[in-house]
């Protein structure tokens, strides 16, 4: 329980306090018991004798304290005395009872001290275990590493050893053919003719000067590019760049996907997925009805998009013959000549007849038919532009399946055995205004249920390869590529003469010839045979780096698995030891504690009024030492921070000296004060009080600042009041009384007031003064 005591300030004003302005101190503590005090002092607030009735006050505070510890500690020995004389005298059973209770503290922390050392001597055997696998494993990779690194090394070295003997093989091999050439020469010297050397030279010379000349006109050829579809739904926007056809070089040979939206691609409208953008058209004018060598060419073209499509489908070509191009014509014909217009020939029934009649004459069987328009846009019509609306008609049918027609167009190109292309021209004077040509594309088979091509005479489209040459402009002129060809025909026609001359010298000297070539094969055989010799040897080499890698690596692993063995007995060996040593004390502890209890519960009697009296005797002597010791602490402790105080002051007092104005200055102080307590101003107070508050539950410690207050609160001055340890610390006493096991020693923190000085404080009123208070927590 907390108490407040209240001090007289007689001492405090006595002491010399007359400060002129108010002060205020701060101090701060951390659990070692450090203390840090700041001061801020003006410069014209301390002097030499106010440091003096600091101190004055300081070591009056200190007695204060002092008497009062020794008060208390008189108190407490003479209520421990009070507790001894009412303390009964111990029977047998009380001391029997004793005697086995310390027996079974004693085996209670023998066998703790066992299971302690167990647990720490499994502890270090596991962590010396898993050290001992940890190092193997450490080892092993060590052992891998190593072994790979020779394995390595021997394979480098078998590298370049390889190398340097297949460079020494091919350095005697060409050195031999030098030789045998030089053998060769010699021997034909003067037998053949300079002049057919020179010639065979300069015919090279001037194949490479031609040569030259067509990689040089070849470096400025210029390739145009092939146009690819692009989607312009609306039809009025103009498509630009890759996507327009500006001459029959820009002309696509297989078709490409328009990426048509899947909302758009049943559109009863074929859009100009390739903008028509003819410049210098030169093609042919068509005015009416087509000529048979326009229809083929046309044909040829159409035929050609048509079967790259299918060749992207994994399907063969279709079969495009002299009986299907015909017959696809002889339709358009009738087509014209019944004003069928952009109608299928099937609605007229005339038409259809005959039509199906003129086919069957040449082998073949309808099908079915496809029907692609040419809008009528008033400006002449050309081949060119023809080929692009059959492009952009194609496109369609295979991309574009306009009219809910379920890609039937397309599909008739996937079924189709034999095809032919035909252009009508439109003299349906309802629609010819507006579409002038009918692209008619009709699809056959064979008449009499065989195979198509083996009745037809095929015929192969060449617009690809037409168009793909166009592409290219500039490079070698057709002169130069000769000039190159001719060159090619010179040079071999020298070489031949000059084999045909050196073959004939060769005849007078073939045994010579004979001797060079033996001589030359010899060199190579042994050259072959150095070489291989030195690949066997670095062979050897490299397996027997080999097998010692792996021998030591073996070495290693089983080295480490010893090493891992040996540190796991060892660990095993000290966990054995220290269970041995650990249990052996167990037993002679509890053996020692039986027998301690035996000798003990046999001497258990009643305790005589002298033993007690001896007893009592012995426990109040210890108290007294104890109190003894704490008065002592306290005295030393109040002379160490009595001397910092003094220090303090001084150092106040020769900064005040340096200093003018109102300039101020922080000394930072450090004692040892136990607790943190602060002393703030506070508004002005009813009544003043100077008060101790104390705990003695635990260490006794007091921190007490001194706050006075006078006046305006610009200038501070602080004085520092001692530290007070207990004197008294609760169940601290030396021995209980036996017959008052739960019974506790008078406290030191009973209330008690006391009335202030009247004294102090009239002094106060006198010196015209106002204090604060002085406040003490102890925790």
């Amino acid at each position: 329980m907390k108490s407040s005591k209240v001090i007289s300030t007689t001492a405090l004003v006595l002491g010399g306090l007359m400060v002129t302005t108010s002060n205020q101190m701060t101090a701060h503590a951390d659990t070692e018991g450090q203390a840090t005090t700041n001061q801020v002092v003006s410069s014209q607030s301390a002097s030499t004798p106010q440091a003096s009735q600091a101190v004055t006050s300081y070591t009056a505070s200190q007695a204060t304290v002092a008497s009062q510890a020794a008060s208390q500690s008189a108190t407490a020995t003479q209520s421990y005395a009070t507790q001894l004389e009412n303390d009964p005298a111990k029977t047998a059973e009380q001391e029997q009872q004793a005697a086995k209770d310390k027996q079974t503290a004693s085996n209670a922390k023998a066998d703790q001290t066992l299971n302690d050392a167990k647990s720490t001597a499994s502890n270090v055997q596991s962590q010396a275990v898993q050290q001992a696998h940890s190092d193997k494993v450490t080892a092993d990779k060590q052992a891998t590493a190593t072994k790979n690194e020779a394995e390595s090394n021997a394979q480098t070295a078998k590298n370049t050893a390889d190398a340097n003997a297949l460079s020494s093989k091919q350095a005697a091999d060409k050195q031999a053919a030098n030789d045998k050439d030089s053998a060769i020469k010699q021997a034909q010297s003067g037998k053949v003719d300079g002049k057919y050397a020179q010639a065979v030279k300069d015919a090279q010379n001037q194949l490479t000067a031609d040569t030259n000349t067509v990689n040089q006109a070849n470096q400025n050829k210029d390739t145009a590019y092939t146009a690819t579809p692009g989607y312009n739904k609306d039809g009025n926007t103009t498509l630009t760049g890759i996507h327009s056809i500006q001459s029959e070089k820009n002309l696509p040979t297989t078709l490409a996907d328009p990426h048509v939206p899947a909302s758009d691609v049943d559109d009863q409208v074929i859009y100009p997925y390739y903008q028509e953008a003819l410049k210098n058209d030169n093609s042919a004018v068509v005015n009416g009805k087509l000529t048979d060598s326009q229809q083929k060419e046309l044909a040829d073209y159409a035929i050609t998009l048509i079967n790259s499509w299918r060749k992207s489908q994994g399907l063969n070509h279709v079969i495009w013959s002299r009986q299907t191009q015909d017959a696809t014509i002889e339709a358009a014909h009738l087509r014209e000549k019944n004003k069928l217009g952009y109608n299928h020939s099937n609605m007229n029934t005339n038409n259809y007849i005959t039509m199906k009649t003129e086919i069957n004459k040449l082998g073949l069987n309808f099908d079915r038919e496809n029907l692609g328009p040419y809008e009528n846009d008033g400006q002449p019509v050309t081949m060119n532009k023809l080929k692009i609306r059959i492009l952009n008609a194609l496109t369609g049918m295979i991309y574009q399946d306009g009219g809910g027609a379920e890609w039937g167009h397309r599909q008739t190109f996937i079924d189709a055995e034999g095809l032919g292309f035909s252009v009508q021209y439109n003299e349906n004077t309802s629609t010819s205004d507006i579409i002038s040509y009918v692209f008619v594309i009709q699809a056959y088979k064979a008449i009499d249920g065989g195979k198509l091509s083996d009745e037809q005479s095929s015929m192969t489209p060449t617009s690809a390869q037409t168009i793909e040459a166009s592409r290219t402009s500039g490079g070698a002129t057709k002169a130069q590529l000769q000039a190159v060809e001719n060159d090619k025909v010179t040079l071999a026609n020298a070489q031949k003469a000059l084999t045909d001359v050196t073959n004939a010298a060769n005849q007078s000297i073939a045994t010579q010839l004979a001797n060079i070539n033996d001589t030359y094969e010899k060199a190579l055989r042994a050259n072959s045979a150095e070489y291989q010799t030195r690949l066997s040897t670095a062979d050897n080499v490299y397996k027997q780096a080999i097998t010692s890698a792996e021998q030591t690596y073996s070495n290693a692993l089983a080295k480490n698995t010893a090493n891992e063995t040996a540190k796991i007995q060892q660990a095993q060996s000290a966990y054995n030891t220290v269970i041995a040593k650990a249990t052996a004390t167990h037993d002679a502890a509890i053996k020692q504690a039986q027998q301690t209890y035996d000798a003990e519960y046999a001497a258990a009697h009643d305790e005589t009024p002298a033993e007690r009296t001896a007893r009592h005797a012995k426990m109040l002597a210890a108290f007294k030492a104890n109190e003894a010791t704490k008065l002592a602490n306290l005295k030393a402790q109040q002379a160490i921070d009595l001397k910092n105080f003094k220090a303090q002051q001084t150092a106040m007092s020769k900064a005040a000296d340096l200093k003018a104005g109102t300039h101020s200055t922080t000394i930072k102080t450090n004692t040892k004060q136990p607790n943190t307590h602060t002393a703030k101003p506070t508004p002005q107070a009813a009544t003043d009080t100077v008060s101790i508050m104390s705990d003695t539950v635990g260490e006794q410690e007091t921190d007490a600042p001194v706050l006075l207050h006078q006046g305006t609160p610009e200038h501070t001055v602080s004085v520092l009041v001692p530290t007070v340890k207990s004197v008294q610390r609760h169940g601290e006493t030396p021995e209980q009384p036996a017959g008052q096991a739960k019974s506790t020693l008078p406290q030191t923190n009973e209330s008690s007031v006391a009335p202030i000085s009247l004294i102090g404080v009239a002094l106060l009123g006198l010196l015209g003064l106002s204090y604060r208070g002085l406040r003490r927590k102890v925790r």
